[in-house]
């Protein structure tokens, strides 16, 4: 296919430990698995490459991942990610067997939100789990919310429209996403009127050890 999706990879023999040096030289350690597969392969892909292929075409688009002596057509399983950086550690690419129905989750893309929407945007799913064969799986499934206009309105799996060949998995009555209702933190409020009291029972309280403390310097005196 002229328009197949193509992402290059090396062939790799460093293993263990060893693999945070091809990190810190900006590489992805991977492997390669699947039905098709009789043993794993061990690659690597250069980071920058793999982040804008990733960001582009998701987990669950179909591929060609080809590298020196080898490719296979597969699609991106895992990406284990570090926990504070975000940085990627390692790609599990999976090799599907082409004529079996694959079940995997696809991310829900929103588009058009209205700029006349009363209220906040609540997005509850995220993602969906679909059916189909590995050539059929989409990037992304597209949710149009346009006519989420005021408080209350929502979209549903049910609402969704499914690519051919694509079965729906997820509960078609699952909520996507809601508008909710803008919530305005109330200032507390300043109580004047104890506060005043306050100032003047301190006040007379002041007063008060003042008049002792004369009262005993007096006595002290006589």
């Amino acid at each position: 296919m002229a328009d197949e999706l193509i992402l290059r990879a090396e062939p790799r023999t460093i293993h263990g430990k060893k693999v945070k040096r091809l990190r810190r030289e900006g590489i992805i350690p991977g492997v390669v698995y699947g039905p098709v597969i009789d043993n794993t392969i061990s690659v690597s892909v250069e980071r920058r490459a793999f982040d804008k292929f990733y960001m582009r075409n998701g987990h669950s688009t179909i591929f060609k991942l080809v590298w020196d002596g080898g490719e296979e057509t597969v699609l991106i399983r895992e990406v284990q990610q570090d926990p504070v950086r975000r940085d990627p550690l390692h790609i599990d690419f999976f090799a599907p067997n082409l004529r079996v129905v694959l079940r995997t989750m696809v991310p829900v893309a929103l588009h058009g939100q209205s700029e006349d929407m009363v209220g906040i945007l609540n997005t509850i799913l995220t993602e969906v789990e679909i059916e189909a064969l590995p050539a059929n799986l989409p990037h992304q499934i597209d949710a149009d919310i346009a006519h989420l206009l005021a408080v209350g309105d929502h979209i549903r799996v049910e609402d969704l429209t499914m690519p051919e060949g694509v079965e729906l998995i997820t509960s078609s009555e699952e909520t996507i996403a809601t508008v909710a209702p803008e919530t305005v933190e109330e200032e507390p409020e300043v109580e004047d009127v104890a506060e005043g009291e306050e100032a003047e029972e301190g006040e007379e309280a002041a007063e008060g050890e003042e008049s002792t403390e004369d009262g005993g310097e007096d006595n002290e005196d006589s």
